[in-house]
């Protein structure tokens, strides 16, 4: 019987009629498969070999699975090697669809699909390799070829490397991978500590590490505590207060506990019966009750009286063998502590250490000081003038970190531990002003070890007025973060860089896992505890290093893992006696 002669063999419309009715049909009686094409890494041209191979893409397209009672091949056997699943099938996919979704796409693919390419199955998260395509199957309906024929086999796992983004296929390298596992140490532990010590001045004369860190590829930066003292001081140059000439400053702390040390030069004592001022401390204009007038008499000793002719008179703080001499730098010490004790120190001597009854010295308030006079005035039935000289080197120190100044000077003896003032000083330098100044900061260096921990740590500057031994803080050898999957790592170990590609981050346990693992001298090298693991957003340094030889034990890239093991038990039962027969 001659064929159809309704259906014509040469009209093209015919025969894109029969194709769409081919791809309709594996439309619906097919599943939807990932195709993923084999890139050549590193080809060898002698054997012609491609041993490195790489699946970065998957493209989605409909097939249709002619095996219908279920994959053909050998099936599950059973060697000395252990259980080997050799299933194979066999998928039917369009040209047109597999051109359209896949060859045109891929500039080497134009014509029909690769053996060695792969084809993922979701429905029983399989992968399947290629290793025959028929082009003319079946045989020219219509005077053409609708479709691709592939006879593929269970694909075993060698090593290659998977970046399709897709976890149902990535997956098989962290199941099958030669692996890496690398415990990580969390960046807080492997930071090293360190603890300062300060002298009297309130200088950091050491900082010593407590622990030396690890893993650091560069010396940490140093960050020591600021210091806190509260205090004021003239620049380069004397204040001249004769005249009325003088500046004020206030107080950054209050408290019962203060102390005062300033150095002084008169160029002439002050008239018979009259005394100059030096300077107020304590009260304001509303608190007059808490000043303090601090001057010296025509006999060149230093006086005080209290604010707003509250009783006690002038109050004569020199013996008579304390004098402040003429055209000479002197240097005046007050302590007041916090049981009304005041201590006076002349020239490193004390000459003054006595409780005075009902006087709380109150020279710390929120009103600060004034320096020199702005003009004359009478208290306590005296007449007080300006003070004809310089000031300089004025400190005002308060509440608790006046005990650090205070440290410098022996209470209970008559020797004080003082560094003699050598500056010169300028003899006209009216328009000096009074400032404010930090106490300064310590800065410290470190250096580290070729296996990354703290060796030294050098203080550059030892800082001044500490009132306790400042915290010393080390930056952290890495910055932790997250390891992105598929991302490339690398620890620099000085005469190689080894790197792998991350199969698997797990935070919680700051777990990595690594596979696909090389050294760029060539040669076999692990990871080593003493330097980072650095990747784009995240660096740490091993704790432990594990490698993990995974002996394939997931043949058909199933999720199943215990099938097998399942499988092996149930085939030859030792439990009783030994299948293979006993031995004598």
């Amino acid at each position: 019987m001659a064929t159809n002669p309704w259906v014509s063999q040469s009209v093209r419309s015919e025969q894109n009629l029969y194709e769409d009715l081919v791809i309709e049909s594996l439309k619906f009686y097919g599943q939807d498969v990932y195709y993923l094409p084999r890139e050549i890494v590193n080809k060898d041209r002698v054997f012609l070999d491609d041993v490195p191979s790489r699946f970065s893409d998957a493209y989605k397209v409909e097939m249709y699975a002619e095996n219908i009672d279920g994959f053909e091949g050998e099936g599950d056997l059973f060697s000395k090697f252990g259980v080997e699943l050799r299933d194979q099938a066999t998928f039917v996919v369009a040209r047109r669809r597999w051109k359209k979704l896949i060859g045109d796409k891929l500039d080497s693919y134009n014509f029909r699909p690769r053996e060695g390419d792969l084809i993922y199955l979701p429905m029983s998260k399989s992968i399947f390799e290629i290793f025959k395509v028929e082009t003319e199957t079946p045989f020219y309906q219509l005077s053409q070829l609708p479709t691709f024929r592939l006879q593929c086999e269970l694909f075993e796992y060698n090593d290659e490397d998977f970046d399709t983004e897709l976890d149902g296929i990535d997956d098989i390298e962290v199941e099958g991978a030669y692996q890496y596992k690398l415990i990580m140490e969390d960046p807080v532990t492997a930071t090293a500590t360190a603890t300062a010590q300060i002298d009297v001045d309130g200088r950091v004369t050491r900082i010593d590490a407590d622990s030396l860190g690890r893993g650091y590829s560069v010396a940490p930066d140093i960050t020591v505590s600021a210091a806190l003292g509260s205090n004021s001081k003239f620049g380069n140059a004397s204040l001249n207060v004769t005249r009325g000439r003088g500046a004020e400053g206030s107080y950054t702390q209050t408290g019962v506990h203060g102390l005062i040390e300033f150095w002084v030069y008169m160029a002439g004592y002050p008239n018979a019966g009259t005394q100059d001022i030096l300077f107020l401390t304590g009260g304001s204009e509303s608190e007059p009750t808490k000043q303090y007038l601090w001057g010296v008499n025509s006999s060149g000793q230093i006086v005080y009286s209290r604010g707003d002719n509250q009783g006690g008179g002038i109050v004569n703080l020199f013996d008579g063998n304390a004098t402040l001499s003429i055209n000479t730098w002197h240097h005046i010490v007050l302590l007041a502590d916090d049981t009304n004790n005041l201590v006076v120190y002349f020239d490193e001597q004390k000459i003054f250490d006595s409780t005075i009854a009902g006087v709380t010295w109150d020279w710390i308030s929120s009103g600060g000081y004034a320096i020199g006079a702005v003009a004359a005035r009478e208290q306590d039935g005296i007449q007080w003038n300006a003070f004809d000289g310089f000031i300089d080197e004025f400190r005002a120190q308060v509440g608790t970190r006046a005990e650090l100044l205070e440290s410098r000077y022996s209470v209970e003896g008559n020797d004080a531990s003082l560094n003699q003032q050598t500056a010169e000083y300028e003899s006209d330098s009216a328009t000096a002003l009074l400032l404010h100044f930090n106490a300064e900061n310590a800065v410290a260096t470190s250096g580290i070890s070729a296996d990354g921990e703290i060796v030294s740590i050098t203080v550059d500057n030892p800082g001044l007025y500490y009132d306790a031994p400042p915290t010393v803080t080390l930056a952290r050898p890495y910055t932790g973060g997250t390891y992105k999957r598929n991302e490339t790592i690398a620890q620099d170990n000085g005469t190689y860089t080894i790197r792998g590609e991350v199969a698997k981050w797990d935070s919680a346990n700051s777990t990595l896992y690594l596979a696909h693992v090389g050294s760029t001298d060539g040669t076999y090298q692990t990871f080593t505890t003493t330097a980072q693991v650095n990747g784009a957003t995240a660096s740490y340094a091993p704790n432990l290093v594990e490698e993990l030889q995974k002996i394939q034990q997931i043949e058909d890239n199933k999720s199943q893992g215990s099938y097998f093991d399942n499988f092996e038990g149930d085939f030859l039962d030792f439990s009783e006696s030994n299948p293979f027969g006993d031995v004598s």
